[in-house]
């Protein structure tokens, strides 16, 4: 289940960007529910996170974002590998083939501002079920891919770094081609409906 609120109480500020703290939590809870998909686990990331990363209310908005997405980031995916190890190993991200040919999110027949809405607006709920079907390596890629917009070696590095695993970018473009193809199908089988 995932809650657009947190447990992150709001910090009183005299700057003028109060409300930074409260909203980058909720941007990052919102991040840690689409990786993990567990409110409790989400919930808990994001207050670790907010807990070890400085963030300024007085300081440059985009930068202590950065910082606090650099974080959760990392911590979700070591948190995704000590859960499921051998499925977040780089043999389990098995490019299914056929479907999608390419890394490209339009393969699916979903553009950027529909997936936007399928995450944050009325699709939200069929977003959840669709991830929730997914394996553990297909949903991380797809969320760090489509989502974060990290590109195919940055995701790498960052699977590399979470699970010590010798990552390639072959592995990656396969789960993601593999959550591509899992998306084209759930869309055509929810307009045939």
């Amino acid at each position: 289940m995932f809650e657009t609120e947190t447990a992150i109480p709001e910090t009183p500020s005299d700057c003028s960007q109060s409300g930074l703290i409260e909203s980058t939590a909720r941007e990052l809870y919102q991040t840690a529910a689409l990786f993990i998909g567990d409110a409790n686990e989400a919930t808990q990331l994001v207050e670790q996170t907010v807990a070890s990363v400085e963030i300024d209310p007085c300081a440059e908005t985009d930068a202590a974002r950065t910082l606090a997405s650099r974080d959760l980031v990392h911590r979700t995916l070591s948190r995704v590998a000590a859960k499921w190890p051998a499925q977040m190993h780089p043999a389990a991200a098995a490019d299914l083939g056929g479907c999608v040919e390419t890394d490209d999110l339009s393969a699916t027949g979903v553009t950027r501002e529909q997936l936007d809405s399928m995450i944050s607006g009325v699709g939200r709920s069929r977003m959840r079920q669709w991830l929730e079907g997914l394996g553990p390596v297909e949903r991380v890629v797809f969320v760090l891919r489509a989502v974060l917009g990290r590109s195919g070696p940055e995701s790498t590095e960052l699977l590399q770094e979470a699970t010590s695993d010798a990552w390639t970018e072959a592995h990656v473009g396969g789960a993601y081609r593999a959550a591509l193809c899992s998306l084209a199908s759930s869309v055509v089988h929810a307009t045939s409906h």
